[in-house]
């Protein structure tokens, strides 16, 4: 764009100063020349097919012809002012709508304001690749339909555009709206929120005037833009200009520090994922940010050197502008390290990423144009051959790169968060946009174990390895760890070479391989462990699969709107015994146990370990490596306690490569995560059910306890019953695999259980009589009684049950159910309800314990019938005492059971204190304990 004339300088004076209306339009026509020669500099880098997008466009919004592209309907609004079809965009309309006959409006009204290129689609960083993002601005008060049906237009628009192999994007601008702070248009370039001026000012410096009116910012010299809207009404006022002729979409007075703290961490997070687009950007918001409150806005040099008249011989590219400043800014801070990632990243936007990008004359005028700016500046003269070498960067350099990178944005990260301090309120710190995109950075600059590092420049790396090693540490390393390779290393070598990565797991190595781009699948990897032995085979599976995984369910860069949200897992996959084979001289083949978690006789468990990715909608990718079962329970709860709500099964995948029993575990795991989902995925109100499977020689329970899921083990059958009869916030029902109390009738008991209802079962093995009680909320008590008869039994435990009810000290419930429980013949359980008599219920012996809080503990008084036996009379021996009466009503005093009758005894003395907490099991647990101290 260098030009060998210049035009004279135009002064237009303050208020109350002369003002020449011919100088007016002579600003306007030199802002219209220089966005011509811009478009002009577009039109000549696109083919020819594509140009036509371009020269139809005005047209196209102008009038509502059918067979044009983009129409909707005769009432669409249309119109732009000051627009008018010459011959030759006729001819070119005719082309789509050869009955086109191009007619001057009648009607003064044109809903469309004008139409803009915004944007680096103006600027020497425009290629092949870049998008075009148009402004549609439009008249302010158009009604919802009229918005709607200009929306689609300009849809239809767009995919015209994808057609001819442009990406467009337009945008529906209404200038009273945006002027006012409303609305602000969001795109890849602006969060909308948080960068109102920032955005405006990107406008003022690239937007390319493509028709309509011009903007009133044009018209406001410099040396008045604090006063912007003063002046313009100065110029309406004073009808130098009319208004009709301005859009207004506002100046830059009293920019608020928000701005500059919202615009820069949205450049520090698109930077997290292109870092050499952004970071000049990035760079730039450092420069305005340390400007504040005179910020030298780059859209005013432009704006100066149109008044001064010298805009046809210097170089106003937007890019070059961007570069300048940010240049002379770090130069000023003699910070050499970041000034050489500012003219690396200027590199890269000019010349492309690949080779690609730029046909070999642009990429020879681009070339000649980098020397120029390399030779004004005084780049060190290796600089450009250093620049070049970026087009083979290996993922060494890529990562050596990744490191420079987030040093400096969080660097920056660290001054505007001081800035934010310095100059925003406490309601500007509120602002939710703010808020998103400080957790955005904070999840992807947090390192911390097992979360895989994602580096900013991988998609810069074009050189791709064909072979690595990973390498396990040798034994008698101080940290066990793994490293990866860019050539053959072996474990006893490794320490003669640096690794491109370290990392503490298996799993996590795999990871950091696939999604920074070094996994394809010609891959040659040699692979070397002292505790692993893992095929090539099984390491090729398992790297595709974690390729597949991550492909299909990873998002690298999730919605800003994501982060509003708490984080959370959306996806998992597990792999059990990665690199682990069997070992089948440990086992014997058992048709009867075949549990891979707790295998034949010797109760074997075949889950050595555990590894775990989590995918979060947070775009966090996050491993766990874990040991056996506990490694596996811990895995499979954390699933359900922290991943997505609704928990889909879909959305965890498992896999195991062992040679014989891969099918077996996988199967198994599988089946018990989908009884964890049923259920425990979903809160039941309540409802609070456990889970009993075997695991090697224990069990182990799960329950729910304030909505987390958690576990224990159990090491023999009386824990278990211990853990069953154990009284429960809420109603507990139990879900048993088919091993455990495998021979009992306790499956059984379960299976009918009901909540709010005490329900008894005894089974006559002729020799005792066991008793089965699961109370109201699914506690079990168990007992066996000898030497005595199942009416006998069924009676004294009916007598005592309806007791406790008759005194509705448990109101939950209102019933006690009974059965019998039979033994088949194929030695399974069955049992049918029994019914009793009332009268059946009266008992020659009444013997209620009762008692009261004191001092010193509980004062127990005894009732035999109608005798009263008190720890007042009797201290501690009150229970023999009564004893002794007890016997002396007995033939020949015979020593057979005493059965108590009823408890009415404080909640000390079943160790709780909420009477909410009181439950049948208390009773029945009190009155066994004293039971045996009566039948000693």
């Amino acid at each position: 764009m260098n030009r060998l004339y210049a035009d004279a300088p135009i002064h237009l004076g303050s208020p109350g100063e002369e003002i020449s209306m011919q100088d007016l339009q002579s600003i306007k026509h030199r802002f219209k020349r220089l966005n011509q020669l811009r478009k002009q500099r577009v039109q000549d880098f696109l083919q020819p097919r594509q140009r036509i997008f371009l020269e139809l466009l005005p047209l196209i919004f102008h009038c509502n012809f059918s067979t044009l592209p983009g129409f909707v309907s005769p009432t669409t609004p249309a119109g732009i002012p000051e627009y008018n079809p010459d011959a030759h965009i006729q001819n070119t309309a005719k082309q789509y709508a050869p009955n086109f006959n191009y007619t001057r409006l009648a009607s003064h009204i044109y809903p469309i304001e004008g139409l803009f290129l915004m944007g680096s689609v103006g600027s020497i960083a425009f290629s092949k690749t870049s998008d075009m993002d148009i402004w549609l601005c439009h008249q302010s008060g158009l009604s919802p339909h009229a918005l709607e049906e200009l929306q689609q237009k300009a849809t239809a628009l767009e995919v015209w555009g994808e057609s001819l192999g442009l990406e467009v994007h337009f945008f529906l601008i209404d200038s009273k709206e945006f002027r006012l702070g409303h609305k602000t248009p969001l795109s890849a370039e602006s969060s909308g929120q948080t960068q109102h001026y920032m955005l405006l000012e990107e406008f003022y410096r690239t937007a390319i005037y493509i028709a309509g009116k011009s903007p009133a910012w044009w018209v406001v010299p410099p040396h008045e833009e604090s006063n912007y809207t003063r002046y313009i009404k100065h110029l309406v006022t004073n009808r130098f200009i009319p208004e009709h002729e301005l859009i207004d979409l506002g100046g830059f007075e009293d920019v608020p520090a928000e701005e500059f703290t919202g615009a820069t961490l949205w450049h520090l997070y698109k930077a997290l994922y292109s870092p050499h687009k952004s970071l000049l950007k990035l760079l730039l918001m450092e420069c305005y940010a340390s400007e504040f409150p005179q910020t030298q806005w780059l859209c005013q040099d432009i704006k100066k050197s149109i008044y001064q008249g010298d805009f046809m011989k210097v170089d106003l590219d937007p890019y070059l502008l961007i570069y300048t400043k940010v240049e002379k800014y770090l130069q000023n801070l003699n910070n050499q390290e970041r000034l050489a990632l500012a003219r690396q990243s200027f590199y890269l936007k000019v010349m492309g990423s690949s080779d690609t990008t730029l046909d070999s004359a642009t990429r020879t005028f681009r070339e000649n144009y980098i020397q120029e700016i390399a030779k004004k500046w005084d780049w060190p003269a290796s600089t450009i051959d250093e620049l070049k070498q970026i087009q083979s960067w290996n993922i060494q350099k890529a990562t050596a790169e990744h490191a420079v990178i987030v040093q400096q944005l969080t660097q920056c990260y660290r001054m505007i968060m001081g800035f934010a301090r310095n100059h925003l309120t406490a309601n500007q710190e509120n602002n939710n946009d703010l808020k998103l995109i400080g957790r955005k950075l904070h999840s992807f600059l947090e390192k911390r174990p097992g979360k895989i590092e994602i580096i900013t420049t991988h998609a810069d790396v074009h050189s791709k390895e064909s072979s690595l090693s990973i390498v396990e540490t040798s034994p008698g390393a101080k940290i066990d760890g793994w490293g990866l390779y860019l050539k053959y290393v072996q474990m006893t070598t490794a320490t003669n070479f640096e690794p491109v990565h370290k990392c503490r797991t298996l799993i996590e190595t795999l990871c950091w391989l696939v999604i920074n781009g070094l996994y394809h699948k010609h891959l040659l990897i040699n692979f070397s462990s002292h505790s692993l032995n893992m095929p090539d085979s099984e390491l090729r599976s398992t790297l595709r699969l974690v390729n597949l995984f991550l492909t299909h369910n990873f998002n690298l860069d999730a919605p800003l709107e994501t982060y509003q949200s708490p984080k959370i897992p959306l996806y998992t996959m597990v792999f059990i015994n990665m690199g682990i084979s069997d070992n089948e001289r440990l086992c014997v083949m058992s048709e009867r146990r075949s549990d891979p978690l707790s295998y034949g006789a010797t109760r074997q468990c075949f889950v050595h370990t555990v590894s775990r990715i989590s995918l979060s909608n947070w775009s966090d990718i996050t491993t766990h490596h874990e040991y056996g079962l506990d490694g596996l329970f811990k895995c499979l709860t954390d699933i359900i306690n922290n991943n997505q709500k609704p928990l889909s099964l879909k959305n965890v995948k498992f896999v195991c490569h062992s040679p014989t029993r891969a099918r077996d575990i996988t199967f198994r795991v599988e089946i018990i995560f989908s009884i964890f989902v049923k259920l425990f995925s979903a809160p039941q109100e309540n409802h609070s059910p456990r889970y009993i499977l075997p695991g090697g020689t224990a069990y182990y329970v799960f329950q729910s306890v304030n909505k987390t899921l958690g576990y224990k083990m159990l090491a023999t059958d009386e824990q278990l019953l211990d853990e069953l009869s154990r009284p429960q916030q809420q109603f507990s029902t139990i879900h048993f695999d088919q091993s455990v109390l495998e021979g009992t009738p306790i499956h059984l008991v379960y299976s009918i259980n009901k909540p709010q209802v005490v329900q008894f079962f005894y089974h006559d093995n002729k020799t005792d009589v066991s008793v089965y009680i699961v109370d109201e909320k699914g506690a079990l008590h168990v007992q066996q009684h000898h030497k005595t008869s199942a009416a006998h039994v069924l009676k004294q435990y009916a007598t005592f049950l309806e007791s406790i009810i008759s005194r509705t000290l448990l109101e939950n419930f209102a019933e006690v159910e009974y059965y019998e429980i039979e033994k088949n013949a194929d030695h399974s359980f069955s049992c049918h309800p029994v019914e009793l008599n009332a009268a059946s219920l009266n008992h020659e012996l009444s013997l209620r314990i009762t008692g009261e809080d004191s001092n010193e503990g509980i004062i127990y008084s005894i009732y035999c019938n109608e005798n009263e036996f008190s720890s007042l009379e009797h201290g501690n021996k009150v229970f023999y005492a009564a004893y002794q009466h007890i016997i002396q009503f007995r033939n020949g005093k015979s020593n057979y059971p005493i059965h108590i009758t009823d408890i009415d005894l404080p909640l000390t003395a079943f160790r709780i204190s909420d009477p909410s907490q009181l439950q049948t099991i208390h009773y029945l647990k009190y009155k066994q304990r004293i039971e045996e101290r009566f039948n000693v």
